[in-house]
């Protein structure tokens, strides 16, 4: 009996203690966590934390400063002293103005080339980013020549140079970034590729603004660029030499061409068999010829004016002025933005046999001209007279119509367009700037009446939109409709 009564409380006492050394070790780790927060409570307001973070904490922290500021913080401790020197650098003139309201005056004196000539000789890692805007040399581009020397050894992958006035050809130094991923120029002269092949084998974005290149030119940087996607002619001035006039586009890696206001003859679409967007700006000369030999993959075109004398070719299917040869179906092509005055039968006609080249088409732009009175104007006895449209008829879904100004011819086509539209989803209508009246909005509220419920009628104000024919980020292929604007904030739904 005792030997069972002591393994009874043995085993009373063994649960006991192991009770007891559970409770003891939860008492003294909250205690030693208490402690631990106590301590740190209690540290002197001087005590610095950010400086304990790690090199590359603090590396990402000084790089998203501006280049003066960044600067500064050398002086801040021996643990910063090297910190801005070493961490990646992002340098923008605009930056450098010694807080000039007015930057780009800032940028015509001396004073600020040697700044950035200081930043560079004394900054001693990578350069992500270089910008110059406004920058004035004078005729004296020694310096140019050595920063992009600079640049070129240190892997910078961003470069953004503008010049006012507009500077001499650049020198030759800027082909051999070979780790540069963007290049934007503009007012300037592109170097020459006679001498020396470009090293661009990892650009990817190529923005020329008002800038001089020869065709040679860009096709030895296209044949270079293995990895080119974005490729923007934006306001070449129209003191271009002849033989640069026409461009011969051969990239099997190019997917977005953006043409707007610039003096080409010509811009052939020789080979470019992953091309998803040609978007064409105003400002083209009346005899321009756009062929597209081979682009199958295609799926984002315009704006194409119904009226212009411009050439415009796809395959064996013409469009030129109002006279359209129609041969192939452009299946490919989901977003298409058109320019059309109704006013004259022969646009209108011309417009809705272009659609019919468009089987698979889902969003449409319409932009409304208005020039002279035509004799002869299409009523809406011509519209019943049309024959179907298959895009209408199965893949429609979303309609924008710009500069609206509803008169009655263009809201017979208004009336037309939505009877066949079988699967619209969205439409939005956005009125020229300054012609709103209330004849127009009841005309919209009778229009929202014949519509089907399931489709989503929205008025916006043309105020809200930005010039030009398309947004300014066009050559972002990550924005899928680049003829859309921001409206979103000033969208009203009927």
């Amino acid at each position: 009996m005792n030997s069972s009564s002591d393994s009874v409380n043995d085993s009373v006492y063994a649960r006991d203690n192991s009770t007891y050394q559970i409770r003891y070790f939860t008492e003294t780790h909250n205690e030693t966590k208490k402690r631990k927060r106590d301590h740190s409570l209690a540290l002197p307001p001087e005590y610095d934390l950010i400086s304990c973070l790690p090199d590359c904490v603090l590396f990402a922290i000084i790089s998203r400063l501006p280049v003066n500021e960044a600067a500064r913080t050398t002086i801040l401790s021996s643990r910063w002293r090297y910190l801005w020197t070493f961490a990646p650098l992002y340098l923008d003139s605009h930056n450098l103005s010694s807080g000039n309201t007015r930057p780009a005056c800032s940028m015509m004196y001396c004073g600020i080339k040697d700044v950035i000539s200081r930043v560079l000789e004394r900054h001693c890692g990578s350069v992500c980013r270089f910008r110059l805007a406004h920058v004035c040399f004078g005729g004296n581009e020694l310096c140019l020549r050595n920063w992009l020397d600079n640049l070129s050894k240190r892997g910078v992958q961003e470069i953004s140079l503008g010049f006012d006035p507009p500077c001499n050809q650049l020198p030759t130094s800027l082909l051999m970034c070979k780790s540069l991923r963007s290049l934007k120029l503009h007012g300037s002269w592109f170097p020459s590729t006679s001498e020396i092949n470009p090293c661009f084998s990892s650009l990817i974005d190529l923005t020329l603004s008002n800038t001089i290149i020869s065709g040679s030119d860009l096709k030895s940087v296209l044949i270079c660029c293995k990895r080119l996607e974005s490729l923007s002619l934006l306001n070449l001035p129209f003191n271009l030499p002849v033989g640069a006039r026409e461009m011969e586009i051969c990239s099997s890696s190019l997917k977005s061409l953006v043409v707007t206001d610039s003096p080409l003859r010509k811009i052939c679409i020789e080979n470019a068999p992953n091309l998803e967007r040609l978007l064409l700006g105003t400002g083209m000369p009346v005899s321009t010829w756009v062929k597209v030999v081979h682009a199958p993959k295609m799926e984002v075109l315009g704006f194409l004016d119904m009226g212009s004398y411009n050439k415009f070719e796809v395959g064996d299917t013409i469009l030129k002025g109002n006279d359209l040869s129609i041969s192939t179906l452009i299946c490919g092509v989901k977003i298409l933005a058109i320019s059309v005055d109704f006013n004259t039968v022969s646009q209108a006609s011309t417009a809705v046999r272009f659609l019919r080249c468009f089987p698979f088409l889902e969003t449409l732009h319409i932009r409304f001209f208005h020039f002279v009175d035509a004799i002869e104007t299409p009523d809406y006895k011509y519209w019943d007279l049309q024959d179907p449209i298959d895009c209408l008829d199965y893949s429609l879904g979303k309609v924008t119509f710009q500069s609206y100004v509803g008169n009655s011819v263009e809201l017979d086509f208004v009336k037309f367009f939505l009877s066949r539209a079988n699967c619209l989803m969205n439409l939005t209508i956005v009125p020229k700037r300054d012609v709103w009246t209330a004849k127009m909005e009841k005309d919209l509220l009778c229009i929202r009446n014949e519509v089907s419920p399931n489709t989503l009628v929205y008025l916006a104000t043309e105020k809200h939109l930005s010039g030009g024919c398309f947004s300014a980020d066009a050559g972002n292929l990550s924005v899928r409709d680049p003829f859309r604007y921001s409206l979103r904030e000033n969208l009203v739904l009927l």
